[in-house]
């Protein structure tokens, strides 16, 4: 009924807006009210003023649409005494099977405490790359139903939303944004047609996104914006007081996790150095990441099929870029050669995309499945095939440190991407005196 009055005042009363333009109130969704108690320490960090909150926004081509920006803005005006870091790192046309070989390096090293997630896709591949980020993170899950669509195999959808979904959540721990149950109420009360909120069968118009950010942001609404005090404990993330003595110039401290921040009380004096299990964090494989490789290292990654995914950091990584030159195709077998070169390593052999590639210095592994391949003729038509002197670029870098100075300012991340378990943190050097606190995290799943 309110639509069709609209539509009536918009032939009476000439264009003044389009209907295209028109944007109804969208009330509190249903499942809204339990959304703060599933993600209890994001929740209590937007509400401690000065705290760092990161948030990343995973998935397919829906999640790359405008809505997240929407949803950011509301975010930094509602909660203007925190510092919100927000990506978005979704890859359009990643189901489940594809996005969960890109997880691991995506998450790790942003290490968000919420993750907004939407995928299409097989619900065993969804459960793995929950898993993958449950046992690598302690980073809080909200999923995301999937909005109504035309074409669609609504009752699987229905039931995804609706069964599997809420079960999966009860198992890890996760919060649940039902998109599904909201868009079909915005369109029955205001008469719409589900192709009035998208611009083709599935993605989002200027009016669709409209919708989906507002539904998410009345999800945060229940979070209340009064001041909170600093959480200094949790299931996942812990702040251990540290006593020093006078002088001390050593410090052991065991944890279970897989990253650990150090609190400075004031400036260091003096250099702190930092090693795990007796080995400086430089010297351990699993503390670096590498970007996604790309012909256009500056803009999105995905340009071309035959594109590099993943590959395994291994032997004695270090800081540097690489170029990976194709030098061979053969589009009929969807397989290429290349050679491999580090800016400090130098020539690094020579491969094929049909069999595992392991370097010469052993520092890159890559698995024969991990290229960007067509599954059938139509898949990713738009793109063309890699061509022989094309050069993929990345970069290899650590996410943890060796040594902490004065310049690092009062939180510092020192271990980070090391095996979420049993470790010993020793810290040694003059900048000890000014440590206040160790911050341990630790995963809720095992490895």
């Amino acid at each position: 009924m309110q639509f069709l009055q609209i539509l009536l005042a918009l032939m009476l009363f000439g264009p003044v807006l389009t209907l295209a333009q028109i944007r109804f109130p969208v009330p509190a969704p249903p499942d809204a009210a339990t959304f703060a108690a599933a993600i209890p320490r994001t929740a209590q960090l937007l509400r401690t003023p000065g705290a760092e909150v990161r948030v990343l926004v995973y998935g397919q081509s829906i999640s790359m649409q405008d809505w997240w920006k929407s949803v950011r803005a509301f975010l930094e005006k509602r909660y203007p005494n925190v510092r919100l870091v927000i990506e978005n790192r979704a890859i359009g046309g990643f189901s489940t099977d594809r996005l969960k070989r890109m997880v691991d390096n995506d998450v790790v090293p942003f290490y968000p405490d919420l993750i907004l997630l939407h995928d299409y896709g097989g619900e065993a591949d969804y459960e793995q790359i929950i898993r993958i980020i449950r046992s690598r993170t302690t980073a809080e899950l909200a999923l995301q139903t999937d909005h109504v669509s035309v074409g669609q195999n609504d009752a699987w959808h229905d039931r995804h939303g609706n069964e599997w979904m809420p079960a999966i959540c009860k198992t890890y721990g996760l919060a649940r944004i039902d998109v599904r149950s909201g868009w079909k109420a915005y369109l029955a009360q205001n008469n719409l047609p589900a192709k009035e909120l998208l611009s083709d069968n599935v993605h989002l118009n200027d009016h669709g996104n409209y919708l989906m950010a507002e539904i998410i942001d009345r999800h945060f609404e229940v979070i209340p914006t009064t001041p909170a005090q600093p959480a200094e404990a949790s299931a996942t993330v812990q702040t251990i007081p540290v006593a020093l003595k006078k002088g001390q110039k050593r410090l052991k401290v065991p944890f279970v996790g897989n990253r650990v921040d150090l609190i400075f009380e004031t400036p260091v004096n003096g250099p702190l150095s930092i090693q795990t299990d007796g080995q400086r964090p430089s010297a351990m494989p699993d503390s670096y990441f590498h970007t996604r490789p790309s012909l256009r290292p500056e803009g999105f990654f995905l340009t071309n099929i035959g594109q590099l995914l993943a590959m395994k950091l291994s032997g004695n990584p270090q800081p540097e870029d690489w170029t990976l030159t194709v030098t061979e195709v053969d589009t009929a077998a969807q397989q290429l050669n290349f050679r491999l070169h580090g800016s400090q390593t130098g020539d690094d052999g020579e491969g094929s995309s049909g069999t595992t590639f392991r370097s010469r210095s052993g520092r890159i592994t890559i698995d024969s499945t991990g290229w960007f391949r067509r599954r059938t003729p139509s898949d990713f038509k738009q793109f063309a095939w890699l061509k022989p002197g094309d050069t993929l670029r990345w970069r290899v870098a650590m996410m943890g440190r060796d040594t902490v100075t004065a310049a690092d300012g009062p939180i510092v991340t020192v271990v980070q991407g090391v095996a979420n378990g049993e470790h010993t943190l020793q810290l040694s050097g003059p900048g000890l005196s000014a440590l206040r606190a160790v911050r341990v995290y630790r995963p809720p799943l095992g490895n």
